[in-house]
């Protein structure tokens, strides 16, 4: 609200109608619930009176707030990204050195039949994007959960029964939308296996053009390549089509709650 403020009073003059009107800054107060009102004597309990300011005096010290906010939030938004940029590409490395390992600790008779392309591709581009996603994992489930738990609290505070409906809602979009995604899980390892085989397969063809050429065997190269790059394509078609219906189930059901509160506490509220 505090762009709002210094629109609404030193700019445009609420407050200020008289050439020595003041405004204060940094007063806080705090109203006293109805059952303590008769005891203390007051509705409300001043904890500091704050500034008298005039009018520019308050332009420029609410504007020098208002940087100042800014400048604190973009600093939090920055340590943030910094340590949970930090935090995964330590596990990313670490988990590089494992699959490094395990190659390592593979019989002799498995290590010769599996493809250099496959490995390498395997260790280095097909976890990258973890490196991304580790991070999210931990900072966007704690700062989401958090609004939803206060947005789910003040709901409650003001009706309880639309404060239960929410709750409701919420709770079907935990059950369901986790049993629709196994699915796509299962799609995604069936395109990475596909592309890692199709990756290995194009390693072979490379290293035998020779051979290819010696024996006129192209178009069974082609027709090969083209089966797998079929499979791939349907495997990723049905791949997007599934999460894509998740992703509007899970809107929709998002909108479910503003509409049971609207029709429903506006019905409440008429009748």
């Amino acid at each position: 609200d505090l762009p709002r403020l210094i629109v609404n009073r030193p700019i445009r003059g609420e407050g200020f109608e008289g050439p020595e009107a003041t405004q204060r800054f940094l007063d806080f107060t705090l109203a006293v619930p109805g059952f303590l009102q008769d005891l203390l004597g007051t509705g409300q309990w001043v904890l500091f009176e704050g500034f008298a300011l005039e009018r520019i005096p308050y332009l420029l010290t609410l504007s020098c707030a208002l940087l100042g906010l800014v400048a604190i939030n973009g600093l939090f938004k920055f340590q943030i990204n910094t340590l949970k940029g930090r935090m995964g590409e330590r596990m990313l490395r670490r988990l590089r050195y494992q699959l490094f390992d395990r190659v390592l600790r593979f019989p002799t008779p498995y290590i010769r039949r599996i493809k250099q392309a496959e490995i390498a591709t395997m260790i280095k581009d097909e976890v990258e994007p973890l490196g991304g996603f580790i991070g999210d994992a931990f900072v966007q489930p704690a700062f989401l959960g958090g609004l939803a738990l206060t947005a789910l609290i003040f709901i409650m505070l003001q009706s309880f029964w639309l404060g239960l409906v929410a709750a409701a809602v919420v709770l079907v979009q935990a059950f369901l939308i986790p049993k629709l995604r196994r699915r796509i899980l299962e799609l995604g390892r069936q395109r990475q296996l596909a592309a890692r085989a199709l990756s290995g397969r194009i390693g072979e063809v490379v290293e035998g053009a020779v051979e290819i050429h010696a024996h006129d065997t192209s178009n069974f190269e082609r027709a090969e390549i083209t089966r797998r790059l079929g499979d791939i394509f349907l495997i990723r078609f049905e791949l997007y089509r599934r999460k894509f219906f998740v992703k509007f189930l899970n809107n929709f059901l998002a909108q479910v709650t503003p509409f049971i509160f609207y029709a429903g506490g506006g019905y409440l509220a008429i009748t």
